[in-house]
């Protein structure tokens, strides 16, 4: 049965999706955050970069979003239910997981990391500068107007 590590707040709902869809058994694990936001140690033992999602069958350890929902579709669907025959739609398929995972999640993240650097846990020293930059960001042809743009 495949195992599904699951760290709250991480991209671990697009592989149960997955899994649901495709109607496979499976069972999650849930770790939780570190108060810095990382990822607990304990996940370190089933992948050595300790991130999440991860996914355990068998034997075969998959991590990465995208590498995981490639490997439950050649591996589970073997209806082909979710893989189109038409060359077009598979190739627009696989450009949007990795459209999702390389060139949007960069920016999302960055957005994230600059609207919380005028905030605790920021020394609050450094608040002000923190608050600045994250208001620059917000200019037209930063990272939340590409963002904008990438929708």
């Amino acid at each position: 049965m495949i195992t599904v590590h699951h760290l709250e707040q991480s991209r671990s709902h697009r592989v149960l999706w997955l899994l649901e869809e495709l109607e496979v058994p499976y069972q999650i694990k849930r770790y939780q955050r570190e108060a810095s936001m990382l990822a607990p140690e304990a996940l370190k033992k089933v992948h050595p970069l300790g991130k999440s999602p991860v996914i355990t069958d068998g034997n075969q350890v998959v991590a990465e979003s995208g590498a995981i929902l490639s490997y439950l579709e050649g591996k589970y669907d073997s209806e082909q239910r979710l893989t189109s025959l038409d060359e077009q739609a598979r190739l627009q398929a696989n450009y949007w997981l990795h459209y999702a995972e390389g060139s949007l999640m960069p920016l999302l993240v960055m957005k994230l990391v600059f609207g919380r650097l005028g905030k605790a846990p920021v020394p609050w020293l450094l608040r002000p500068a923190g608050r600045r930059w994250a208001r620059a960001c917000r200019r037209p042809g930063s990272i939340s107007s590409w963002c904008r743009i990438a929708r």
